[in-house]
């Protein structure tokens, strides 16, 4: 099957384009994403409940093989229930995939999920993605989500001590690991330094800081001070164990390594020092996404969310409008283009 056979196939059957190779719509009670999956594969995925897998696996398993052999097979995986149909053992993929795949799950009694994922009420008027399906949800609380999130961006609650306060602790925490393999394990796995970042950040959030451009600041600053914290620990630890010291003589050396600059200035200079770093800095590129956002990040996501909907109704006719190049907007009016 050519990418256009597909889009044919989509358009015959009066499903909605998502995109250049997916398109969602009504099919045996189940709203659908069909998804051309690549030259000999299609796939149809759709949401599922919390605890379906454990009641449907099983029997899926047998009757969707009984029903249609090696034909097809499905993965069940986040919530999403997907299945891959081999376009070369399936003449009418539609006809004697897609729909016998659905049958398969009707004759089991399988129900998808109806509640909004943002109020947990039914009735709603328009689905969203989640993975490889289409969920549904409300427009109404889609847009309040929106202003939410505008709202929240404006006024910035939040407090630059209690985020650095909460930067410093998840720094603390993110060196543990490292501190434990170090000291008991005599190692040093140096992807867990990638954890220090992560964990800084997390403590901003949680501490409640405030969500602008600071919070990446802060949790690059601290992440560098954990690194630093991580190796005045160690070679504390090495001079205790060196001279047999009490935890009583420790704590007392504390105070003095710290006032020290050649404790620092060594602790700068030592290999183990800069491989720490180096694995830091590469933790904070792998973690930007997630370190780099704040409100204004919530906002586009709010925003894209909501742009994504489309219309949770049963096409009313075969002949509805399907422009694959046009995109999620395709066909329908109603769909928001912010």
């Amino acid at each position: 099957m050519t990418k256009e056979e597909f889009h044919q196939l989509c358009r015959s059957h009066a499903l909605t384009p998502v995109s250049d190779i997916r398109a969602v719509g009504w099919e045996r009670g189940y709203f659908v994403v069909v998804q051309y999956a690549g030259k000999n594969r299609v796939s149809v995925s759709l949401p599922t409940g919390k605890d379906d897998e454990k009641t449907y696996l099983k029997a899926l398993n047998r009757d969707l093989r009984d029903r249609l052999g090696k034909a097809a097979g499905f993965s069940w995986a986040e919530g999403v229930l997907t299945f891959f149909l081999n376009t070369k053992k399936l003449p009418d993929v539609y006809d004697q995939g897609v729909l016998a795949a659905l049958d398969v799950l009707r004759g089991l009694g399988f129900t998808v999920p109806d509640a909004c994922p943002l109020c947990g009420r039914s009735g709603c008027d328009c689905a969203v993605p989640r993975g490889a399906a289409y969920v549904p949800a409300h427009r109404a609380c889609l847009e309040s989500s929106v202003q939410g999130a505008q709202a929240k961006a404006e006024k910035n609650a939040g407090s630059y001590v209690l985020g650095a306060l909460g930067a410093l602790l998840g720094a603390v925490v993110g060196i543990l690991p490292s501190v434990f393999t170090i000291i008991a394990l005599h190692k040093i796995y140096v992807l867990l330094f990638m954890l220090i970042p992560l964990a800084s950040y997390a403590g901003y959030r949680l501490c409640k800081g405030k969500m602008n451009y600071a919070a990446l600041v802060l949790a690059i600053v601290f992440s560098v001070l954990g690194v630093y914290l991580l190796n005045f620990t160690v070679q504390l630890y090495y001079v205790a164990e060196l001279f047999e010291l009490s935890m009583g003589d420790i704590l007392s050396l504390v105070p003095s390594f710290l006032r020290d600059p050649d404790v620092w200035v060594e602790i700068s200079k030592s290999e183990d020092f800069l491989k720490c770093i180096l694995f830091a800095a590469l933790g904070i590129l792998l973690t930007w996404g997630q370190i780099s956002r704040t409100n204004r990040a919530d906002v586009k996501d709010a925003r894209n969310v909501l742009a994504s909907a489309v219309p949770y109704n049963r096409p009313q006719s075969p002949d509805a409008a399907y422009d694959p190049a046009a995109g999620e907007t395709a066909g329908d009016p109603t769909i928001s283009q912010e």
